[in-house]
């Protein structure tokens, strides 16, 4: 048997060009940058989302077992109730400061003298990590002459310092302070 040939006429360029794009499907790696864009805000808002629920979960903070109040809740909830504010000023980057975090604040008996004699409130300082503080943490360092980390602060409703503590020696140390600042209270 004899074979016929048959042969398409050759292909202008403009027709291969229009099969190659009709083969690749859609235009290709121009609907893969949309896509990208999408995931990028997509995660830039679950960020954003979990972010503002932390913010929210630090309007009372604990560390060890003492459940800190912001300073102005302290400050009211002192005044209703007639108890000292028991301020904490701290810093992330202080060794005492956790040093008094781990033997102090994790403590139950410390921790129970807390809860029944004061309105605790931290002050976490954030100078060398932010390169600033809130307003409110620099008025309240500076109302209280707070120069080193950890100072614990007692003070009365109105703001008036009733017992000063700077460093941590210890929890000897620290017992003695709570026990004066009771005292003191008590008058």
């Amino acid at each position: 048997m004899d074979r016929i040939e048959t042969r398409e006429p050759p292909a202008s360029d403009d027709a291969v060009h229009i099969a190659q794009a009709e083969s690749r499907g859609p235009a290709g790696p121009q609907t893969r940058i949309p896509a990208i864009l999408f995931w990028i805000v997509a995660a830039a808002i679950a960020l954003r989302i979990v972010t503002a629920f932390a913010d929210r979960s630090k309007e009372t903070e604990t560390a060890g077992l003492v459940k800190w109040q912001p300073p102005g809740r302290a400050l009211a909830l002192a005044g209703a109730i007639r108890r000292p504010v028991l301020y904490d000023f701290t810093a992330a980057w202080c060794p005492p400061c956790r040093k008094l975090d781990h033997e102090g604040w994790e403590d139950d008996e410390v921790a129970s003298r807390i809860r029944s004699g004061f309105i605790p409130s931290r002050i976490v300082d954030r100078q060398r990590e932010d390169g600033k503080n809130t307003e409110e943490i620099e008025a309240l360092q500076q109302r209280y002459k707070v120069e080193v980390f950890p100072t614990l602060i007692v003070a009365d409703a109105s703001g008036r310092e009733i017992a000063r503590m700077t460093g941590y020696a210890g929890r000897p140390q620290l017992d003695a302070f709570l026990k004066e600042a009771e005292e003191k209270v008590r008058r």
